[in-house]
């Protein structure tokens, strides 16, 4: 009677262990945060800090999903650079892009954009927003699309450009 229940339990235990377990949803992310603050440093560095209503980490692809999202940025001095806002943002680690999407803004010292998608590319310090954009610099508006620039938005370049504003004669380069 006792082997017989031991040999019941055996059994039992090893189907248990030839079950079938499904692969895991590569859409469902490893960890989900709400209300958060991200610092990332480069030695003693701050080089930005990341505050979000919802944060998704998808750790094997190295990204980040934040929603609600803001991104400040900071120079070599630690001074404000610039700051990026949007309603999603993708961190994507392993390329070194930031996509911010829906409402997307930044501002730097040297003006300030708004556009429905921006595209950093931090690796090179390249910044596109290729649909319609508002850059709104030194009390000048400049409407445009396509356009690219860098984090301090030293310079830009633009498509279909249209302005409003006032401009010196000395600044006019035809």
């Amino acid at each position: 009677m006792l082997a017989t229940l031991l040999l019941i339990l055996a059994s039992c235990k090893e189907a248990i262990l030839q079950g079938k377990t499904d692969a895991l949803d590569r859409s469902l992310p490893d960890e989900t945060s709400f209300n958060v603050r991200i610092t990332q440093y480069i030695d003693n560095r701050q080089e930005y800090y990341l505050e979000a209503k919802k944060i998704e980490r998808f750790n094997d692809r190295r990204m980040m999903h934040g929603y609600g999202v803001s991104l400040t940025t900071f120079d070599k001095n630690n001074q404000i650079n610039s700051t990026i806002q949007a309603d999603t943002t993708i961190v994507d680690d392993a390329r070194n892009i930031i996509f911010a999407n829906g409402n997307a803004r930044m501002t730097s010292p040297n003006g300030s954009l708004s556009t429905s998608k921006i595209i950093w590319d931090r690796a090179v310090d390249e910044i596109t927003a290729p649909l319609n954009v508002t850059l709104v610099r030194d009390g000048s508006v400049l409407r445009g699309e396509s356009l690219r620039t860098n984090s301090k938005l030293s310079f830009v370049e633009m498509d279909k450009v249209s302005a409003e504003g006032k401009i010196k004669p000395e600044e006019l380069d035809w």
